[in-house]
């Protein structure tokens, strides 16, 4: 008898011990709903990764999630060199990142969540109501002169939210195609830095990513709503100008629309997947919705009409 206790109880600490060593590193071992995980984003998205990781703790309680603002490609480059599980950006990988992630044997999986864009706002007094797709383009690479209330030349200068933001970049390589930002352009330290700008100043155009402004419940949209104004743009040979919205998104009719990922280099049973899950799920889907951003994917409603 008391040899089978003794055997009872060597078994049941070395049972002991081996789940603590199995467990032994939360961001490597864990589940879809537990553990730990590095989570690299580019800082235009803050507001909604920050909610998102919010309500995704809050139902998994033991799931632990550490968001790293950055930018688009040093988020890359985190998830290349395997410093994170997961990233979030708003571009796919082009094809140089893809052969890079070839060449380690792998390609990252990636959810389409959401749509964003790029939107241009200024001071609610400046003396400009629109602009064509070819008229951006003479605002980042020329001077650029509007007429003022009493038809005087006005010169508007230009700024850009972030040095090496996912705006920056997107302005260069698809709006400008390599060309260069002129003299009249300038680039501030953070996103809320050129709102704040444009909140207090006439006659200056930022570019920043739409979804810093997209909620209209957030602490930053009712504090400047009075001071700023988003500017419609058309697209290039056309006569319609759209502002950036969900429905601009949707019908693909504003500009400078752009899709965001979820890309993880885990398995399926792992953090990374749950939260991709999640944020590309019903309740993700709807967070985005409430939060002014377009869902990639939304829940068909059925409508029964009852005879009477």
């Amino acid at each position: 008898m008391y040899n089978t206790l003794r055997l009872f109880v060597l078994l049941s600490l070395l049972l002991i011990s081996s789940c603590k060593n199995y467990f032994k590193n939360d961001y490597i071992d864990n589940s879809p709903t537990s553990g730990k995980l590095k989570l690299y984003y580019d800082e235009g998205l803050q507001h909604h990764i920050e909610n998102h990781i919010y309500t995704f703790e809050s139902f998994y309680p033991n799931a632990h999630i550490l968001p790293i603002q950055t930018s688009e490609n040093e988020a890359v480059q985190a998830l290349y060199n395997d410093s994170c599980k997961a990233i979030v950006i708003s571009r796919m990988l082009n094809d140089a990142e893809q052969k890079a992630f070839a060449s380690k044997k792998y390609i990252p999986k990636y959810s389409a969540v959401a749509k964003s864009g790029v939107a241009l706002i200024t001071n609610i007094n400046t003396q400009i109501d629109k602009l064509n797709y070819e008229q951006v383009i003479d605002l980042l690479t020329k001077p650029f002169i509007c007429k003022d209330s009493i038809s005087n030349d006005t010169k508007l200068s230009v700024l850009i939210d972030k040095k090496n933001s996912a705006v920056m970049h997107y302005l260069l390589d698809s709006v400008l195609k390599g060309k260069p930002f002129s003299a009249n352009c300038n680039v501030l330290n953070s996103s809320i830095e050129s709102i704040n700008f444009v909140a207090k100043n006439k006659n200056t155009i930022a570019f920043i990513d739409f979804a810093w402004l997209s909620d209209e419940d957030d602490s930053l949209n009712k504090v400047n709503k009075l001071f700023i104004k988003f500017i419609p743009i058309s697209k290039a040979n056309s006569s319609t100008f759209e502002l950036p919205n969900q429905s601009s998104f949707k019908l693909n009719t504003y500009p400078f629309t752009r899709t965001i990922y979820v890309y993880r280099n885990t398995d399926d049973f792992s953090l990374a997947k749950g939260f991709e899950t999640f944020v590309a799920g019903p309740k993700g889907q709807n967070t985005f919705l409430k939060q002014g951003l377009l869902p990639t994917h939304q829940q068909e409603r059925q409508i029964t009409v009852m005879p009477k």
